[in-house]
């Protein structure tokens, strides 16, 4: 053991194993890498593609028929091939951590301007849906397989309580971690920001063919999320967009259900 110095003298340094370890240095995103179009093919398929067969056969075992069990089975097949085709595809595949995949801090000013975007974008959402039914000459009836998966028969809240969840909650994180983190990044690593930016967002509105009017409206938001992911970096931002957007449009529905209002 080292003896004190005498005063007035510099004090003996210390040996390199009792020296204290430097400060790690901050962890930076990692660098967005372009990917080949197999990979690309892969993240549709693993995807969007068992995505579309299981919801083929959930129809199939429910022969058809739209209840709260048919609606629950739907959102837990979305989270498990949305979020599932991330973790294994976009994380385990690549070696990255979560953080480095996307679920990364962000700053505390992005959420104010999230919440607010996601209630501004809620009426153009609306609009887009509505100016695209009127182009093509239809009416909000051909919307009706989507009004009967997230407001099937059944007693009103517990209906709530299923949607709420699994649309306001499930389904934003799932969609955001596969549409944004291995969709648009894909697209972002080899083109411009516009090119990825709409391309991503018209394969997730692609996701969303119910009716044209929930395309159009799917595809005006998929273009903010993919912009806030672009500039944030975050996944937890456009997860959050999208989380308040979806639940604001379920209380929406569900307080005019309540209230015995017409939907036409």
């Amino acid at each position: 053991m080292a003896e004190p110095a005498p005063p007035g003298l510099p004090a003996e340094p210390l040996p390199p194993e009792a020296a204290p370890p430097p400060l790690a240095p901050p962890s930076t995103p990692a660098a967005w890498e372009p990917e080949s179009w197999w990979v690309l093919a892969a993240y549709l398929g693993g995807g969007f593609g068992v995505f579309l067969l299981a919801s083929l056969v959930v129809g199939a075992a429910f022969r058809g028929e739209i209840s709260i069990l048919t609606s629950f089975a739907l959102y837990g097949i979305n989270f498990l091939c949305f979020a599932g085709s991330a973790a294994l595809l976009g994380v385990r595949r690549r070696g990255l951590t979560w953080a480095e995949f996307g679920l990364r801090p962000f700053n505390p000013a992005w959420l104010l301007a999230a919440l607010a975007l996601a209630a501004a974008i809620l009426p153009l959402r609306g609009l887009a849906a509505y100016a695209a039914e009127a182009l093509r000459g239809t009416n909000s009836n051909d919307i009706q397989l989507r009004m009967d998966l997230i407001a099937p028969s059944g007693p009103l809240p517990l209906n709530f309580v299923v949607t709420l969840l699994g649309a306001g909650v499930l389904a934003p994180i799932a969609e955001e971690l596969y549409f944004r983190g291995l969709i648009f990044r894909w697209f972002r690593a080899r083109f411009n920001f516009w090119v990825a930016v709409v391309v991503s967002s018209a394969i997730f509105a692609a996701g969303h063919a119910d009716s044209v009017g929930v395309v159009a409206s799917s595809f005006v938001l998929g273009l903010l999320l993919a912009a806030v992911y672009d500039r944030s970096r975050s996944l937890w931002l456009s997860i959050a967009i999208h989380a308040v957007n979806n639940s604001l449009a379920v209380i929406l529905l569900y307080a005019a259900l309540a209230l015995k209002l017409p939907l036409q």
